[in-house]
């Protein structure tokens, strides 16, 4: 036998010798290999057809936009949004979106992330000079410039009232002083005229008015004023029936005026309609009045505020049982009563 064959009948020995369990293990070893490599090609295809498979969708245009109508707009697009806060030029573009990123009419695939930049307002505004506008006049401008003022500037009531050759109701001064930068919410006071001293001036009407609205209208008047409770007049429940001195009387600015209400049969179950009475000392000056309610809850509610030269303070009231009511003067209390439900 040659060397050659000798050794070729050797290796087929060491083969023929080698542990089955061994070929076992390198089987299994290489099937699992193989597995794993298939399962994440499945995936990946499966990945990419349901991406593949995601409807488009068309971004819809956004800018100038209330953020919070923007984000409903795109959630009805199934596409997400993300936020970009920015200063801009005025106060009114507060909350309002500047500019979007894809921009609007591109098609993208459902869940895709579009980019809004939301204005934060202008970074300051300065405080403007409001002596000499009737304060009916300035209320009204702010109230249509809700959007600019409406996070910085609010009036507070009840507004001063002097005496002044101005016309009633022209404003005299303000604080904070015009000019003044304004970056938080404030509070903007007024001294306002109430005409000259003597002069006459003419009575509203407030017959047929509902009493919640009239008691508003005369307590933001800053004119004298009592409300007087009367079951057996004629008229419409729940409005002023009578009034005194009666509408279009010429009469001094601090007459008093009396207003007659004729007590609602609407009232809610649960609830009660009611006059808070208290009879004020004299005070050199008006000085300043609120009447708060106190909800079974603890929650407290202003009812009404004023300016009060004293005497008899009437004010009606609409409020759940159990509700305490609070008349503070001057930041002082001077009367606490609750008020009962009805057997």
């Amino acid at each position: 036998m040659s060397v050659l064959g000798f050794r070729k009948r050797k290796k087929e020995q060491a083969e023929n010798q080698t542990d089955p369990e061994q070929r076992y293990l390198r089987f299994l070893l290489f099937f699992g290999l193989a597995a794993v490599v298939l399962m994440l090609i499945i995936t990946a295809v499966t990945f990419m057809l349901t991406l593949d498979a995601k409807e488009e969708t068309m971004v819809p245009d956004l800018v100038g936009m209330p953020l919070e109508n923007a984000m409903l707009s795109l959630q009805e697009k199934a596409l997400n949004a993300g936020i970009q806060l920015r200063y801009s030029n005025a106060l009114s573009d507060k909350g309002m979106i500047l500019g979007q990123d894809p921009g609007p009419g591109t098609f993208v695939k459902a869940g895709t992330r579009v980019v809004l930049r939301v204005s934060k307002g202008k970074a300051v505004e300065k405080l403007d000079n409001y002596v000499g506008w009737n304060v009916s006049e300035l209320e009204s401008h702010l109230k249509s410039l809700e959007t600019v003022y409406g996070p910085l500037l609010r009036l507070k009531k009840p507004f001063v009232r002097v005496f002044s050759e101005e016309p009633a109701g022209t404003i005299l001064e303000q604080k904070p002083e015009p000019g003044t930068e304004l970056s938080a919410l404030t509070d903007l006071e007024l001294v306002v005229s109430k005409g000259a001293e003597g002069e006459l001036i003419t009575v509203g009407d407030y017959i047929g008015i509902d009493w919640e609205r009239a008691r508003d209208i005369i307590a933001g008047s800053g004119l004298p004023f009592v409300f007087t409770l009367q079951n057996d007049a004629k008229g419409r429940p729940g409005t002023v029936v009578g009034q005194n001195p009666a509408a279009g009387a010429e009469v001094p600015v601090d007459t008093i005026r009396q207003l007659i209400i004729l007590e609602p049969d609407n009232v809610a179950e649960g609830y009660q309609f009611g006059m808070v009475e208290r009879s004020l000392p004299d005070y050199p000056v008006p000085v300043p009045v609120q009447v708060e309610a106190i909800l079974p809850n603890g929650t407290r509610e202003e009812i009404v505020s004023l300016r009060h030269s004293g005497g008899l303070l009437s004010i009606p009231y609409e409020v759940p049982d159990d509700t305490t009511i609070v008349v503070n003067v001057n930041g002082e209390e001077v009367l606490r009563q609750r008020v009962q439900g009805k057997d």
